[in-house]
């Protein structure tokens, strides 16, 4: 049998949004706020990004992602929430319900207002339907990051980096500074996708080419990678490189499952936060939209300015 409870706000998705919409919910007065996270801890994809970059718009320093979210869990630690973390959704109902389950057991949830915060994932090789065969060595530049900074594995030796998401402008020099050779980042289109600060910072500081409008035709090997065929599109030149490990950086989808399974659109006390709503990116656009988001739900209790909360309570 279902354990049912009432909240103010659930908010799915502890990471930097559902952190913050649970912060500015606090400071706008409600008090019954449920956060649920499917990891151990808080957090999100910042418990693995060790590089700076990170709280200079918000914390006004700059700072590495696991510093962020230490510094900001700070804050969320004074909003007095309710958090389950091992928590996994399965259900949610245009009624605002939420059926999940964690180490405590089955649990039905309401709620007056409903965040969806769950950010979002990497298309994979796929979704981008590249034909070859299918041997180990291939990564998306997330995946390879958890790897090597959380469980400190190193993905392969000798890497190519498709697509120049700011994930794979990271991991091109994070492998590198792990001992790997990187011996490209191709990109389909013909401009950057990532920031040029990365760029400068990730792939000229270690001298990592990058060839734009360069297309991957085909991944060969049959156990591990062994190379990729490509053509660059502004000559239609094809060549092959050597390499026995591929790191996929080619886009991030909203993650937006729940709502797309339940047949629900946001509105009438479901919202949406964070990069489940669109792609930001800096992590400190995440805070403040969910944290204003947040105090929208405190329907009009919330006295305070729109600045970042860690300044209205430092």
């Amino acid at each position: 049998m279902l354990t049912y409870n009432h909240y103010d706000v659930v908010i799915i998705g502890g990471g930097p949004a559902g952190m913050a919409v649970a912060v500015g919910a606090s400071h706008a007065g409600l008090k019954r706020i449920l956060l649920l996270e499917r990891h151990p801890r808080l957090g999100g994809i910042l418990n693995q990004c060790i590089h700076v970059g990170f709280g200079l718009r918000y914390f006004k320093e700059e700072l590495t992602g696991t510093e962020y979210a230490a510094r900001y869990h700070k804050l969320f630690q004074q909003a007095g929430v309710e958090v389950k973390t091992r928590s996994f959704v399965h259900k949610i109902t245009g009624q605002k319900e939420v059926i999940f389950v964690c180490p405590e057991g089955e649990f039905l949830a309401s709620a007056d207002h409903l965040v969806l915060a769950t950010g979002c994932r990497e298309r994979t090789r796929e979704m981008l339907t590249i034909p070859g065969t299918r041997p180990a060595g291939i990564f998306t530049a997330g995946l390879a990051q958890e790897m090597v900074n959380i469980h400190g594995l190193l993905p392969g030796k000798n890497v190519v980096v498709i697509g120049s998401g700011d994930i794979g402008l990271i991991m091109a020099r994070r492998m590198t500074l792990e001992g790997a050779k990187v011996l490209a980042v191709l990109e389909i289109l013909d401009h950057l996708s990532g920031l040029v600060r990365n760029k400068i910072q990730c792939l000229d500081d270690f001298g990592i080419p990058l060839y734009l409008s360069h297309e991957t035709l085909e991944i060969m090997g049959k156990n591990r990678v062994e190379g990729i065929r490509y053509r660059d599109n502004a000559t239609g030149k094809e060549n092959e490189m050597a390499c026995d490990t591929l790191l996929f950086s080619v886009g991030l989808i909203p993650e937006r499952d729940l709502l797309i399974d339940a047949g629900i659109e946001p509105g009438d006390g479901i919202h949406v936060a964070g990069n489940a709503d669109y792609v930001h990116d800096l992590v400190d656009w995440v805070t403040k939209d969910g944290e204003k988001l947040g105090r929208s739900l405190g329907k009009g209790r919330d006295k305070g300015t729109d600045a970042p909360l860690s300044l209205a309570r430092a």
